[in-house]
């Protein structure tokens, strides 16, 4: 089932961002919840704004929330945002894991083989 934010599909990176947006909004609207989360990343207030740019701070900002089941809640019910959507998100805006290509034509290398040695002469 594809998650959705106000009845549209999660399509990918932007929207993933907008819904880290809406929270990270949720969370300095409350003094209890902004003090929280400065304390538990120890950020500084006059950074959050420009850390709200970076991709990878709205990927902590998700991830925060993830681990902490009655934020979630609130978010659900004042916010209108899914748990299960906040978990899309994290998944679009996580890096991809890196792979290297697979040359057919180079020889894998492979451990060295130890000399074997008989133990019972």
């Amino acid at each position: 089932m594809t998650e959705t934010i106000q009845g549209r599909a999660i399509a990918g990176r932007g929207d993933a961002e907008s819904i880290a947006l809406q929270v990270l909004n949720f969370i300095v609207s409350d003094v209890d919840r902004i003090i929280q989360f400065l304390n538990v990343t120890g950020l500084q207030p006059e950074t959050i704004r420009t850390s709200a740019t970076s991709s990878h701070f709205l990927l902590g900002v998700l991830e925060y929330v993830a681990k902490d089941d009655e934020l979630l809640k609130s978010i659900d019910e004042e916010l209108k945002i899914r748990p299960a959507a906040i978990l899309a998100a994290i998944v679009h805006l996580s890096p991809e894991p890196e792979m290297k290509p697979l040359d057919r034509d180079k020889k894998v290398d492979t451990a060295p083989q130890l000399p074997r040695r008989n133990l019972f002469h």
